[in-house]
């Protein structure tokens, strides 16, 4: 009997053997612990591996059972170890590090609001409006799946931009419907709501049609270049952009969110920026001499952020260049708040939001708060003394929240659960192991990090923009005093 268990105590011991090397090779790979951590993690399992060894071979057949039992523990043991959390978490960093080689451009079909239509196959018969200067390709491909879903070839009207297109829908009714991208009608609603008045009393949503496109110029041939910095050592800056829609990271959409983060690994400093959405700027190698609303940069380009960055870079942040990029979105920060048990958020002011459809109230000073607070927190700008500077302020107040608690040993506990919310909701242009050297560092120093914050400030008037030229719309007029304030703080922080 003794013998039976031995037989099969050394095929567990073997099994054992086999995924501690495992287990230890992975870490090394993901690279995330220090090595002090590493060492004592080796030196457990191998002691664990000896202690059972020497049970094996004890003429007890108390102690050989025993060895077999707490060997078949340790494989289960580690099993999970691989499995459920060091190969998930290596999967979820290469999917948010990894450039994506398409973008999601969604669609309205609409009609007047007292159409009698109330699908989107009863317009098949409509002549329907159609705007070929903006990502003309997307809109083709949208019009295709509209045809091919209906079996019926549509009546297409071109216009030479949304402007056009809206006026000869709603005023001159030369079509009966008309496909516009998501982005251009938020434009028309939150134009239509600074008047008062709401779109909603001029046309209906039938329908969205969702087209998946691949990004332009993308040669997967040709190297990466690589990022010189150091990023353990040397400081860096990071672009925080938030865009306007729930689910899918990957569609395109607007940036209500555009904060810089500069860093100092040395100082263990960050300077937070921030500048409203509204900012009136030229858009470049988009809008030519004409200017738009820096939130308006992000529905540009290849869905990387590169416009909006060059759009920072030589409009507010003059002389700073950015390095790294991270894209969230409202399904990002609940998720990522949620997952990290709450956050701690300072509010300068008391205030009651209906934002979200029900009152969420604030205090004057620290808050307690789940992802949900958090996003209302972040996104309110009507009943927030402050208006729209002070949401961008609250936004970096979040951002410290998040920052804070990621950065605390309570983040060991639960960081699988962190790293499973974020998989699909957020995008970074820092490479997997830039940041599993970062998370390293931290762990190995334990460091407490200061933050400073500051806001760029503009006058609001109304003016044309490029997107949407037919129209004024509410634009921020970049305060020059406090954007110099702004630079010279970052790279206040960023000398070494």
């Amino acid at each position: 009997m003794i013998k039976t268990f031995k037989r099969i105590g050394l095929i567990f011991a073997l099994l054992q053997l086999i995924l501690s090397i495992v287990v230890v090779a992975l870490m090394i790979k993901f690279n995330i612990l220090p090595s002090f951590y590493i060492f004592v993690i080796v030196f457990v399992l191998t002691l664990f591996f000896l202690i059972t060894g020497l049970f094996f071979i004890s003429k007890s057949r108390f102690r050989v059972a025993t060895a077999a039992v707490f060997s078949v523990i340790m494989c289960v043991v580690l099993s999970v170890a691989s499995f459920k959390y060091i190969i998930p978490a290596m999967d979820t960093l290469e999917k948010i590090t990894t450039k994506k080689q398409t973008y999601l451009a969604t669609y309205h079909i609409l009609t007047k609001a007292d159409d009698e239509a109330s699908k989107p196959e009863d317009v098949k018969e409509y002549y329907i409006g159609v705007e070929k200067s903006h990502d003309f390709d997307a809109m083709l491909k949208a019009l295709e799946k509209i045809a091919s879903e209906f079996e019926h070839v549509m009546n297409v009207v071109p216009y030479d931009d949304y402007s056009a297109m809206w006026t000869g829908f709603i005023e001159r009714s030369e079509t009966g419907a008309i496909l516009m991208e998501t982005n251009y009608y938020n434009i028309y609603r939150e134009y239509y709501e600074e008047q008062g008045d709401n779109i909603a009393n001029y046309v209906k949503i039938l329908g969205d049609i969702q087209v998946e496109m691949a990004v332009e110029n993308v040669k997967e041939d040709l190297p990466e270049i690589e990022n010189k910095k150091e990023i353990t050592r040397d400081p860096f800056v990071m672009y925080i952009s938030g865009i306007d829609v729930e689910g899918s990271i990957n569609q395109r959409s607007r940036s209500d969110v555009n904060i810089i983060m500069a860093v100092n690994p040395n100082t263990k400093k960050i300077v937070l920026a921030t500048v409203p959405r509204d900012a009136y700027v030229k858009l470049p190698g988009i809008s030519g001499d004409s200017y738009d609303k820096l939130t308006h940069a992000a529905i540009y380009g290849n869905n990387d952020c590169n416009v909006s960055i060059e759009t920072l870079e030589q409009n507010i942040y003059n002389g700073i260049n950015i390095d790294y990029w991270t894209k969230v979105n409202f399904t990002s920060l609940k998720k990522i708040v949620d997952a990290l048990g709450g956050i701690e958020v300072y509010s300068e002011y008391a205030f009651t939001s209906t934002f979200s459809g029900k009152r969420v109230s604030f205090n004057k000073g620290m808050n307690q708060m789940d992802g949900e607070k958090a996003l209302v927190f972040c996104r309110e700008r009507v009943t927030v003394p402050g208006e729209e500077p002070q949401r961008g302020r609250n936004q970096l107040e979040v951002i410290k929240g998040i920052f804070n608690k990621a950065t605390s040993p309570s983040i060991i506990s639960n960081y699988n659960d962190v790293l499973d919310e974020i998989s699909d909701c957020i995008l970074t242009s820092m490479a997997t192991e830039e940041i599993t050297s970062l998370v390293k560092m931290q762990l190995d120093d334990g460091a407490s990090w200061s933050f400073e914050t500051v806001s760029v400030g503009v006058e609001y008037e109304y003016n044309y923009c490029y997107s949407i030229p037919g129209i004024k719309l509410c634009v921020g007029i970049v305060d020059e005093a406090s954007r110099t304030a702004a630079v010279a703080k970052i790279n206040e922080v960023l000398a070494k």
